[in-house]
C-alpha cells in the first residue's frame, strides 16, 4: 500500500481505488498503466475538461481521451484498471480422467520421453493435447526427469587439478622447463594415424621427437625419460596442453619424478608457443624426406638423423644462430666445471663421466 502512495502521490481517487485491490492483485504494467491513465484524467479535471488540450499534452487521440472518461463515468474508478489479455473463458482439455490417468502414469514411468514419444501409446491422443496437460501438471522432461540438466561425472583415476605456467616462471638452466606437444598425421591410401610426440627444452631449445601409431600417455612418458637422458639433468617442471596423452602413466612420471606439471589454456596454442614452433619445424624439414608410409621403426632411424642435424648442425635464430647443442656447450658447460657444482646431478657430457 505505501508503494502506490509514493507512485500515486497527488491524483485524486487513486486511494479508492487502492482500498479495492491488494498490491499482490496488479502486475507491474498494470500498475504503470494505471497511473498513466489516472495522470491523464487528472490533468483533464484541472483544464476545463478539454479533449483537444489533453490529447496534445500527452500527444494521443480525443478517442482515447473520450474512452478513459466514459470508462470513469461508467465503472467508476476501478474501471480504470486494465484487464489482463487473453479469452474470458477458456475451452479446457477434453481429456477424460482415464486418459488424464494413463499420461500421468506414462509421463511418471518413462521420465526421459517427450510428449511426442508418448504419442504412439496413448490411442491416438494429439501431440499438442499430451504436451498442454503435462505443462498443466508440471510434468515436462526437464521436470520428471532426474538427469536433464546434470551431465554424467566421469571420475577419472588421472583427474587432477590443472596448475597453469606463472607469467614470471624463469627457465634459464637445462630442464628447468620441457614443453611437450603431440600431432598427428593421415598418411597413405587408407589414411592411417601417425603420431608424432615433439619434447623441446626451452632453455637450451634441444629438442626430440619421436613417431608412433599409439596416441597414449606411456608413450609420452617415454619421450619424456629420453629427454632427460638427452639432457643428462634433472628435469623440474613440463608444459602441455590438456591432452589424454599427458595424463595417466605420463602424470605417474611426473609424480614419481618429482616434476612440476604445468597446463596450458584450452584452445590456446600461444601458451606453449615454442613447442609449437617446433612442430612446424619437424612438419616442414622432416616430413619431405622420409616416406611416411614405411614402418615406424624405419621412421624414426631417419628420425633420428634429422634430430642430429636440428641440434648439432642447424643454425638457430634464437641463439644468435647457433645450433643447440653449441649453445648449450658454451652457455651451461663451462659453468658446471665449476668446483661448487655438483658432478652427480650435472655430469661431464663430452665423455659421459663424472669427475674423480
Amino acid at each position: 500500500m505505501t508503494v502506490y502512495r509514493r507512485i500515486f502521490f497527488g491524483l485524486r481517487g487513486i486511494r479508492s481505488v487502492l482500498k479495492q485491490y491488494d498490491e499482490s492483485m496488479l502486475s507491474q504494467w498494470q500498475r504503470d498503466l494505471l497511473k498513466e491513465r489516472l495522470t491523464l484524467l487528472t490533468w483533464y479535471d484541472s483544464h476545463d475538461h478539454s479533449l483537444s488540450a489533453t490529447a496534445r499534452y500527452f500527444t494521443t487521440s480525443r478517442s482515447h481521451v473520450v474512452k478513459l472518461v466514459s470508462l470513469r463515468e461508467k465503472g467508476g474508478l476501478h474501471a480504470l484498471i486494465p484487464k489482463k489479455p487473453g479469452p474470458r473463458k477458456k475451452r479446457g482439455t477434453k481429456l477424460t480422467p482415464t486418459e488424464k490417468l494413463r499420461i500421468e502414469n506414462l509421463a511418471r514411468a518413462y521420465p526421459d520421453w517427450s510428449h511426442k514419444k508418448l504419442t504412439p501409446y496413448l490411442g491416438g491422443l494429439k501431440a499438442m493435447t499430451i504436451y498442454r496437460y503435462l505443462v498443466e501438471k508440471e510434468l515436462r522432461v526437464r521436470q520428471r526427469c532426474p538427469g536433464y540438466f546434470k551431465k554424467p561425472n566421469t571420475v577419472s583415476h588421472w583427474k587432477i587439478k590443472r596448475i597453469r605456467l606463472p607469467t614470471d616462471y624463469e627457465h634459464t638452466l637445462p630442464g628447468d622447463l620441457v614443453a611437450l606437444d603431440s600431432m598427428v598425421e593421415y598418411v597413405g591410401p587408407h589414411r592411417k594415424k601417425l603420431y608424432f610426440i615433439c619434447c623441446i627444452d626451452l632453455a637450451t631449445r634441444i629438442g626430440i621427437a619421436v613417431a608412433s601409431t599409439h596416441h597414449t600417455a606411456r608413450e609420452a612418458a617415454k619421450v619424456l625419460q629420453l629427454m632427460r637422458e638427452v639432457l643428462q639433468v634433472p628435469i623440474e617442471a613440463v608444459l602441455t596442453d590438456n591432452g589424454s596423452e599427458f595424463l595417466g602413466d605420463f602424470q605417474e612420471a611426473c609424480i614419481r619424478e618429482h616434476i612440476i606439471h604445468f597446463f596450458s589454456r584450452p584452445r590456446t596454442p600461444k601458451d606453449n608457443a615454442v613447442n609449437e614452433r617446433f612442430n612446424q619445424t619437424v612438419q616442414r624439414s622432416f616430413y619431405w624426406r622420409c616416406d611416411l608410409t614405411q614402418p615406424v621403426s624405419e621412421i624414426n632411424t631417419t628420425l633420428a638423423d634429422w634430430l642430429i642435424e636440428y641440434n648439432c648442425l642447424r643454425p638457430h635464430e634464437s641463439l644468435s644462430m647457433r645450433p643447440p647443442v653449441a649453445h648449450y656447450f658454451k652457455t651451461f658447460y663451462q659453468v658446471r666445471l665449476h668446483s661448487t657444482i655438483d658432478t652427480q646431478v650435472y655430469p661431464r657430457l663430452w665423455n659421459r663421466t663424472t669427475r674423480a
